[in-house]
């Protein structure tokens, strides 16, 4: 993310005459009503959807979109820092937003790791008993 951030401040302050604090509160603005809005109707759909809620999978996605809710609030603090160049909001925040951004990485990796092992049982099928001697 700072990578980007880094290359989207070099690119407005040098090629173009738009400050980047006109722009920064635009790309942030933007991605939040985005964000949420996204994993706001994916909650909704799953969640009104009754066969849906039974299965893990399911319960996988939400959790991976509240995870990457936790992100996205995050985000308005980064794009802040990158605009000043130094962190303006403190060392409690610092140490919270480190710590969202620890908790919701690890969330989501668990998601997606046990997302990734269940759709492998899907699609294989049964383990068989091991090959004998005279098989192989």
């Amino acid at each position: 993310m700072p990578a980007i951030v880094n290359l989207l401040f070099n690119v407005v302050s040098t090629n173009t005459t738009i400050s980047f604090t006109v722009v920064l509160p635009m790309v942030s603005f933007i991605s939040l009503f985005v964000g949420v809005g996204g994993h706001v109707l994916l909650w909704l759909v799953l969640v009104r959807n009754r066969r849906s809620r039974s299965k893990p999978s399911s319960v996988l996605l939400l959790n991976l979109s509240l995870a990457d809710l936790g992100v996205l609030l995050t985000l308005p603090c980064v794009l802040l820092s990158a605009s000043f160049q130094n962190w303006q909001l403190g060392d409690g925040i610092c140490v919270l937003l480190g710590f969202v951004t620890s908790v919701t990485v690890g969330v989501e990796i668990f998601s997606l790791a046990v997302l990734s092992v269940l759709r492998y049982r899907i699609i294989t099928p049964r383990m068989r008993a091991p090959a004998g001697l005279t098989q192989v």
